[in-house]
């Protein structure tokens, strides 16, 4: 949301106050609220944007240790890694191809995810897929999508 905050503390003051030296303090003032208010707003998007390691976290990958790889607990979670964007002249898989100035690219799919689990190979299974992402929709981080990457 974008305040004046000039604006908005000049109109809260009473009209026999606003003289020369207060309006240059006030606007002073709201200078300091607005870099305040522009760093906090920035903060906090980049709050929502990362998944920080919180005690959420650490009870996710404990919780998905516990009822998934009890032994070994080599499951963890992590921020997905942006992947880069393959470029191509011809247009030999159409479905994983777009049309764009002259060129057909592949589009990475990993910006539509907030968070990665990366579970080793050996409990890959759609069983084992589906039980993961069944805990992850009960537990899940707030208005954090998952995936679910195997190394």
């Amino acid at each position: 949301m974008n305040v004046n905050f000039a604006c908005l503390l000049l109109l809260l003051l009473p009209t026999f106050l606003r003289n020369g030296a207060l309006v240059y303090f006030l606007n002073a003032v709201s200078e300091v609220l607005s870099y305040n208010k522009d760093t906090l707003d920035e903060y906090f998007n980049d709050i929502n944007y990362h998944v920080r390691v919180t005690p959420q976290v650490f009870s996710l990958e404990k919780m998905l240790n516990d009822k998934c790889d009890p032994l070994l607990r080599r499951i963890y979670i992590k921020a997905v890694e942006p992947e880069p964007a393959f470029y191509f002249t011809t247009n030999k898989n159409p479905e994983l191809q777009y049309f764009c100035d002259g060129e057909y690219f592949m589009y990475s799919t990993n910006y539509a995810y907030d968070f990665a689990v990366y579970v080793p190979p050996s409990l890959k299974s759609e069983d084992m897929e589906n039980y993961i992402y069944a805990l992850l929709d009960k537990y899940k981080l707030l208005n954090k999508s998952p995936k679910i990457i195997y190394i």
